[in-house]
C-alpha cells in the first residue's frame, strides 16, 4: 500500500518523534520530530509504535493522496481536510482509497501525518528521520516532492481520539549553566518577544530587546535540546531538533522539556513570553505531559460504508 505526496507544501519530510539520540559523539545530530510530542500523539491514536515514522509537514498548503483505504491521525497546528470536509483533531480517521487529505495553516507551525503501521522507509543509524543538512535517512535524505510514492506498513486495527489538553501560557525555562552571565539576570522571563522568520528546525530566533551578557563565546559545549543560546547580536536562540552537537554561545537557560514541542508549532511573528521554573517544577510538568498523552479513548471500528470521520457538516 502507499500513499502519494501531491504538494509537500514550504516543507514535508519523514521523521520520528526519537531521532538518533547516542550518535553524538561522532557528529551525528538528534534531529527526529520537531515537536516529538505530537508525533508520539499522532501514532499512539493508531496503536502504532510511539517511534514509527510520520510526515512532518510545516506551514501547510500540502496534499497526500491515498492509494488503498487506511486510517490516519492528524495531529499539530495545521489544519486539515479529506476530500473537502474537515477532520476531526487528534483522532484516527478512516479514509477511502483515492481520498485527498489536505493541510493548510492553523494555529501552529507544524502538523504530523501518521497512517496505521508507520511510513515504510530504511532505518539509518537506528531511525528513519530525515537528515536534511547532511543528507541521509528519510526518503533519499532529502525533503518530499511532487510525486513522491511513500510506502506504508500493515494497518492496525487500533482506533483512539485524544481527549487530553495541552499546556498553554508562557514557555517555561530552567537556569542554564550560564546563568549568572546575563548582565541584568531575570531578563529572559521579563522580556516580551517575538519569533523571528529566520527560524528553522535548527532552533527558533527570538527578537526583542538586546541581552548583554558579561563574557563573550564559551569553550565548545554539548547542546542539549531545548537549550537557548546567546549569540554576540543578543537575540536569543532556543535550540531545536536539527541544532548541532556542540555550540559556542552562553546558554543562561534552557527550556523544560514539557514546552520545547511548544517552541517548535511558534510561528514567526509570533509573541513569546517565558517564565522562569525550578527544576523540580519542570520534572513535574513533563510527568504532566506525558500523562496527557495517554488521555486516549478507544473509538469503535467503522462499518464498510462509513467514512469514519463526521466532517465539519454536522
Amino acid at each position: 500500500m502507499s500513499i502519494l505526496v501531491l504538494e509537500p507544501g514550504v516543507l514535508a519530510s519523514i521523521q520520528d518523534p526519537f531521532g538518533r539520540p547516542g550518535w553524538q559523539h561522532l557528529g551525528v545530530p538528534v534531529g527526529g520530530a520537531a515537536d516529538a510530542w505530537s508525533a508520539r500523539l499522532a501514532n499512539r491514536l493508531l496503536g502504532n509504535a510511539d517511534g514509527a515514522a510520520t510526515i512532518e509537514i510545516t506551514l501547510g498548503h500540502a496534499s497526500i493522496r491515498f492509494e488503498a483505504a487506511t486510517v490516519v491521525a492528524v495531529t499539530g497546528g495545521l489544519e486539515s481536510s479529506v476530500d473537502g470536509l474537515s477532520l476531526p483533531a487528534a483522532t484516527a480517521s478512516t479514509v477511502r482509497a483515492g481520498s485527498t487529505l489536505r493541510l493548510g495553516p492553523g494555529h501552529g507551525l507544524r502538523s504530523y501525518v501518521a497512517v496505521a503501521g508507520g511510513i515504510s522507509v530504511a532505518s539509518v543509524l537506528g531511525s528513519p528521520s530525515t537528515d536534511l543538512r547532511t543528507g541521509f535517512g528519510g526518503l533519499s535524505g532529502r525533503a518530499l516532492r511532487p510525486g513522491d510514492r511513500l510506502q506504508i506498513g500493515m494497518g492496525a486495527t487500533v482506533r483512539h481520539q485524544w481527549r487530553g489538553r495541552r499546556s498553554d501560557g508562557p514557555i517555561r525555562i530552567v537556569p542554564g549553566p550560564h546563568a549568572d552571565w546575563l548582565v541584568a539576570p531575570g531578563t529572559l522571563d521579563a522580556r516580551a518577544w517575538s519569533v523571528s522568520a529566520s527560524s528553522d528546525r535548527t532552533g527558533v530566533r527570538l527578537e526583542g530587546d538586546r541581552l548583554e551578557i558579561r563574557h563573550g563565546e564559551v569553550a565548545s559545549l554539548g547542546l542539549p535540546l531545548g537549550a537557548i543560546q546567546v549569540p554576540p547580536d543578543g537575540f536569543p536562540i532556543i535550540a531545536l531538533a536539527d541544532r548541532p552537537v556542540t555550540g559556542g554561545y552562553p546558554v543562561p537557560a534552557v527550556v523544560a522539556r514539557a514546552d520545547v514541542g511548544r517552541v517548535a508549532q511558534l510561528r514567526p511573528g509570533d509573541e513569546v513570553s517565558l517564565r522562569a521554573i525550578s527544576l523540580e517544577e519542570a520534572r513535574d510538568a513533563l510527568r504532566g505531559a506525558e500523562e496527557e498523552l495517554a488521555a486516549l479513548e478507544a473509538l469503535d471500528a467503522p462499518g464498510d460504508d462509513e467514512l469514519g470521520w463526521a466532517g465539519s457538516h454536522e
